[in-house]
C-alpha cells in the first residue's frame, strides 16, 4: 500500500530540504583567487582626562580639534593546493598591491607607508605536528623567520562557516578571530614609511594576542549572483584587544623629561554585515562590514625635578578616547 502526501505537504518537505546547504571550503585544486582587502577609518578626539599623583585635574570642558583617517589597500593572488580537512594543504600567495595610508590633525598631513613583501611570493604549507600554517618564500629570495612567523594564510573567511548544514534562518556562533582578517589582512605585512627600515611591530602582535570577544551569524539568503549560487551570511562581532608599552624616553619642548613613558591602548569595536559564500566553487566571494569604534589612549609617566633643593616627583596621567568608524570591503575573484 502506497502513502500519498497531500501536494502542499510534498512543497513544504521538498523546500525544507532544497534550502539545507553545507557551508564548506572546497575550491580545485590549481584555483587562482584574487583577492582586495580594502579597510578606510576615521577617528575624533571625543574625551580627555589627565591626573597628577591620583587627583584629577579639572578642565574647561572644550576639547581640541584632534582626528585622524586610515586607508588600507591589500590585494593578493593566491594558487591553490588541494583541499584537506576543510583547509588548504598548500598555497603560494603574490602580495600584488600592498599600501596604507594616515592622515592626522586640521591640517590633514598624510603618511604614505610602504611594504618590503609588494611583489613578494609566499609558500603557506599546513604543519600537521604543529596544527599551523608554515609560511616561506617561493621567489628565491630570503624571508626573515620572524616576518614569516607574523603571516597568516587565511584570507578566505573561513571561521565564518558553521560546523553543520543549516537552513535559511538558521544562526550560529562565531569566533572572534574572525575578525583578524579584516584587521590584519594576511597578518602583519611589515608596513612603514619609505625609505625607513621596518619596525618591530610588538603592538600589532600585543592587540592579536589580547583579541576577545564574540559572535554570532545567520544564513539570511540563498540567491544567484552573476550566474553562481551564492549563500548571503549576515554577521555580527563585537571584540576588545588591549597593547602597553614602555618607550625609552619622553621629551617634552625638545627636553629630556624622564627615560620611562609607558603607553596602554585599549581598542573596542562592533561590527555588522553581510559575506557571500560562493557555494558552486567553495570560497568567500565578498564582504562588506561596518563597525563602530573606539580607542582609548593612557599615557603615564613619573614627572621628576628639584624645587628649593629638594628633590619632587609626581605621577601624571593622560588619557585620550578616540571614536569613530571603520568600513571593511572584501572582493575575490577567479582568474
Amino acid at each position: 500500500m502506497k502513502l500519498l502526501l497531500p501536494p502542499l505537504a510534498l512543497f513544504l518537505f521538498s523546500a525544507s530540504v532544497r534550502d539545507e546547504v553545507a557551508l564548506a571550503y572546497a575550491p580545485a585544486e590549481g584555483t587562482v583567487l584574487r583577492r582586495v582587502f580594502e579597510a578606510k577609518a576615521e577617528y575624533h578626539l571625543t574625551g580627555m582626562s589627565a591626573s597628577v599623583n591620583g587627583e584629577e585635574i579639572e578642565s574647561d570642558g572644550e576639547l581640541p580639534e584632534d582626528s585622524s583617517s586610515f586607508l588600507e589597500h591589500i590585494a593578493v593572488s593566491d594558487t591553490l593546493g588541494a583541499t584537506e580537512d576543510g583547509r588548504p594543504a598548500e598555497l603560494v600567495r603574490t602580495f600584488d598591491e600592498l599600501s596604507q595610508e594616515d592622515t592626522n590633525g586640521a591640517e590633514e598631513s598624510a603618511n604614505a607607508l610602504v611594504s618590503s613583501l609588494q611583489g613578494r611570493k609566499v609558500r603557506f604549507a599546513w604543519d600537521a605536528e604543529a596544527a599551523a600554517f608554515k609560511a616561506e618564500a617561493a621567489d628565491g629570495q630570503d624571508l626573515d623567520e620572524s616576518q614569516a612567523e607574523d603571516l597568516a594564510e587565511d584570507m578566505d573567511l573561513r571561521l565564518v562557516l558553521p560546523a553543520k548544514a543549516v537552513e535559511v534562518g538558521d544562526e550560529w556562533e562565531l569566533d572572534a578571530r574572525l575578525y583578524l582578517a579584516f584587521m590584519w589582512p594576511s597578518g602583519l605585512l611589515d608596513f612603514h614609511a619609505e625609505g625607513d627600515e621596518p619596525g618591530d611591530d610588538e603592538f600589532a602582535r600585543e592587540t592579536i594576542e589580547n583579541l576577545a570577544g564574540s559572535g554570532s551569524a545567520r544564513l539570511s539568503e540563498l540567491r544567484e549572483e552573476d550566474g553562481v549560487r551564492v549563500a548571503v551570511i549576515q554577521v555580527e562581532l563585537e571584540i576588545t584587544t588591549s597593547s602597553d608599552s614602555v618607550l625609552a624616553e619622553l621629551e617634552q619642548d625638545g627636553e629630556l623629561v624622564h627615560p620611562e613613558l609607558t603607553i596602554e591602548v585599549a581598542i573596542s569595536r562592533k561590527l555588522s554585515g553581510t559575506i557571500l559564500w560562493d557555494l558552486e566553487h567553495g570560497h568567500a566571494l565578498s564582504a562588506e562590514l561596518e563597525c563602530e569604534a573606539e580607542r582609548k589612549q593612557t599615557r603615564s609617566w613619573t614627572l621628576t625635578g628639584e624645587h628649593d633643593g629638594e628633590e619632587l616627583s609626581a605621577e601624571v596621567e593622560e588619557a585620550l578616547l578616540y571614536e569613530g568608524t571603520i568600513h571593511y570591503s572584501a572582493t575575490v575573484e577567479r582568474q
